[in-house]
C-alpha cells in the first residue's frame, strides 16, 4: 500500500491541491529527505518480480499433465503394437496440445518482461526545487515530473499542466489511437479509458508536454496489477482435477 496516497478516495477525483496536500507535496517537488520517507514505505518504483522461467522449464512444465502422460503411453504401447495409424495420431495430439500450451506460456512470459522493462528509464522530476534527470525506479509518490513527446510514463498521477497533450495508453486500455490528457477533476466511478486527468505506468507520450504529479508507483500502479494477472497461471478447473485423480 502507498503511503498518503488516497487509497479508497479515488485520487483522479481530487483536485491538484488536495493531492499536494494528501502527498505533502508541492509544485516545485518532495525534498530529498520527504523522498527518502516515502520510499522507505512504498518501496522502489518497479513493478513485482515474478519467477522468469527458462524455455526449457516451459517445455517441460506442458508435460505435467495427467492427460498428456496418458496419451503419451498411449502413443509408446500403440508403437510396440506396431499400430502406426492410431499411435502418430495420439502423438499429433500430445505434440499440438504441448506446442499451443508452450507458446501461451511464453508470450505471458515475454508479455511480463517487456512490461517491467519499462521502469527502465530515467525522467526529469523536481527535487528540492530544481529539475534533474533521476531513474525512474527512485521516484516515489508526491513526485512531480516533467514529461514530453516520445517520454514513458514513470507511474501513475495526475495531469498539473499540459499543452497538447497526448498519450498512447493502448497496452493498458486498448484505445487505438493516442489520447488527450489534461488538468482537471474526473468522477471517481469513471472508468481507466476514462480518467482523462490521468497518466499511467507503462504508456507513453506521443506528442506535447505535460507536468504530472506522482500518485501511484511500483506495485501499487494499473501496470503491475495488469502485469501480476498475466503471470498469474489460471486455477485448476474442475475436469483437470479429475483427470488428475
Amino acid at each position: 500500500m502507498q503511503p498518503d496516497s488516497a487509497d479508497d478516495l479515488a485520487w483522479w477525483s481530487r483536485s491538484a491541491d488536495a493531492l499536494f496536500v494528501q502527498l505533502h507535496s508541492r509544485p516545485a517537488g518532495l525534498t530529498t529527505a520527504q523522498a527518502d520517507a516515502q520510499r522507505a514505505i512504498a518501496g522502489p518504483n518497479t513493478v513485482a518480480a515474478v519467477d522468469e522461467a527458462s524455455v526449457a522449464r516451459l517445455l517441460w512444465r506442458q508435460f505435467s499433465s495427467p492427460l498428456v502422460l496418458i496419451l503419451v503411453v498411449a502413443s509408446v504401447l500403440s508403437l510396440l503394437l506396431r499400430d502406426w495409424v492410431d499411435a502418430i495420431t495420439v502423438l499429433l495430439i500430445v505434440a499440438g496440445s504441448t506446442l499451443l500450451g508452450f507458446w501461451q506460456e511464453m508470450r505471458a512470459s515475454t508479455a511480463v518482461a517487456k512490461l517491467r522493462s519499462q521502469l527502465a528509464l530515467r525522467t526529469p522530476v523536481r527535487r528540492d526545487g530544481v529539475t534533474s534527470s533521476l531513474l525512474a525506479r527512485d521516484l516515489v509518490p508526491g513526485d512531480v515530473v516533467l514529461l514530453a513527446s516520445g517520454d514513458k510514463v514513470p507511474a501513475d498521477g495526475v495531469v498539473i499542466e499540459a499543452r497538447d497533450f497526448l498519450v498512447n495508453q493502448a497496452s493498458l486500455t486498448g484505445e487505438s489511437f493516442p489520447v488527450e490528457k489534461r488538468p482537471g477533476v474526473v468522477d471517481a466511478a469513471a472508468a481507466l479509458a476514462a480518467r482523462s486527468n490521468c497518466v499511467w505506468l507503462g504508456s507513453s507520450v506521443r506528442s506535447g508536454t505535460a507536468t504530472v504529479l506522482l500518485a501511484r508507483t511500483g506495485r501499487a500502479s494499473v501496470l503491475a496489477d495488469v502485469a501480476a494477472r498475466i503471470a498469474t497461471r489460471d486455477e485448476e478447473t474442475e475436469f483437470e482435477r479429475g483427470v488428475r485423480r
